[in-house]
């Protein structure tokens, strides 16, 4: 994949939308943590699923119509989403080919509520009975058959308990249109990973669908196309009124506030920090119960641990901490204060603050339980291979300047 569209494309967003990159952070990490493992492996996220599939490509006599790419959801171990959106879509069908262009699925879209506005119809197709952890290339036809635009390559998940690597990204409080998300956003671009998790706040200010556009779709361009997000809702999504255009964007496993999936022998858990209460407490307990894989990661938005300006989020710590602790997570995501952050080991569990995504960076000072902080633009990369998570943080220059690994 060509990564000048998603340079430029960024720009006309900052122009269009009235936002400027006046929202600045430190891009490049000035304290380095333990960096004495291997660093991470260099490589694209989207080139093999290219090389299977072809390049993207859109009939120029259409391409006005789609205002918004297909962009991968809920992909499964024998199924997956995609969505997109655009004038006159309806009739629209999602097909399935195999990398040789044997047909493999035709599934008629259906269109999403709620609506946009009259001109747009938002799209979703979700196909089922593939094959896990297979290459398979999708492509978007018109009423009559014709293609809008193809052949675009995913791969489905593995098996749970698949003896295969699982890599993912973690970034969270990016959605500000801001030159250092752009930045971020070319770098992410410089790892091969399966899947990403967002964990929160993605579209300032208010979660609203044409902020969304200008500062999630635009930014990530074409890598939505070929890389499932897996995201949960920050304050900002629920500025707009029970997070409606998040929750319609995205097509999330359980209720779309929190949920599970397994992906390999891992399995993934996001929660909302936004509707903290009982119900989701006693659908934590459940879900942890019921994990059959080797890891269990959990993501959020408002952390446990944090000594960013935000700081620690007691009802967090007293809601699902013991959980944590109980059931064997090892790792827990969050963001909401602008930093990166690694706590020492807590009963078990090491908290990571990734609030640096690109909406600018807040001063950090370090606690008891820090093991670094940094006021840094970065993302975090994940690599699990066996009985081995190896953690590389990185800045919005591509530097790597902390670690973590751990073992089963």
């Amino acid at each position: 994949m060509s990564k000048t569209p998603l340079a430029l494309v960024p720009v006309l967003a900052l122009v269009s939308f009235g936002c400027t990159p006046n929202n600045q952070g430190n891009i490049e990490a000035t304290i380095e943590g333990d960096v004495s493992n291997p660093q991470a492996v260099v490589g694209d996220p989207t080139s093999e699923l290219s090389s299977a599939c072809g390049a993207l490509e859109q009939d120029p006599r259409t391409s006005r119509q789609l205002t918004r790419l297909p962009y991968l959801n809920r992909v499964t171990p024998k199924g997956a989403t995609v969505m997109w959106a655009g004038v006159a879509m309806r009739g629209t069908q999602l097909q399935i080919t195999t990398p040789a262009g044997k047909v493999v699925k035709t599934t008629q879209a259906k269109v999403d509520l709620p609506s946009e506005g009259a001109a747009t119809d938002r799209m979703l197709a979700r196909v089922e009975g593939l094959k896990p952890g297979t290459t398979y290339c999708y492509s978007i036809l018109d009423a009559k058959g014709g293609t809008l635009l193809g052949r675009v390559g995913f791969k489905t998940a593995p098996r749970l308990g698949a003896d295969v690597p699982v890599s993912f990204a973690v970034l969270g409080d990016s959605g500000d249109a801001t030159a250092d998300q752009v930045a971020l956003a070319d770098r992410i671009n410089d790892y091969p990973f399966d899947l990403m998790l967002h964990v929160g706040d993605m579209a300032y200010g208010s979660g609203a669908f044409a902020e969304f556009d200008a500062t999630y779709f635009d930014i990530y361009g074409t890598l939505l196309s070929y890389v499932p997000v897996f995201p949960v809702a920050g304050n900002h999504e629920y500025r707009s009124p029970d997070a409606a255009p998040f929750r319609a964007l995205f097509d999330l496993p359980n209720n779309e506030r929190w949920y599970s999936f397994d992906y390999g022998d891992v399995h993934f858990i996001g929660l909302d920090t936004e509707q903290l209460g009982d119900e989701q407490d006693a659908w934590l307990e459940r879900d942890l119960r019921s994990s059959n894989a080797a890891w269990d990661i959990v993501y959020l938005h408002k952390g446990p641990y944090s000594s960013g300006v935000h700081g620690s989020n007691g009802e967090v710590q007293d809601r699902f901490q013991p959980l944590f602790e109980r059931y064997g997570v090892r790792l827990v995501f969050s963001g909401h204060d602008h930093h990166y952050e690694r706590t020492k080991e807590i009963n078990g569990v090491s908290y990571i603050v990734s609030g640096g995504g690109g909406a600018g960076t807040y001063p950090v000072q370090p606690s008891e339980f820090t093991a670094l902080a940094v006021e840094v633009i970065e993302f975090v990369y994940v690599t699990i291979e066996e009985d081995t998570l190896s953690l590389h943080a990185i800045d919005g220059t591509g530097k790597e300047f902390d670690q973590l690994v751990i073992e089963q």
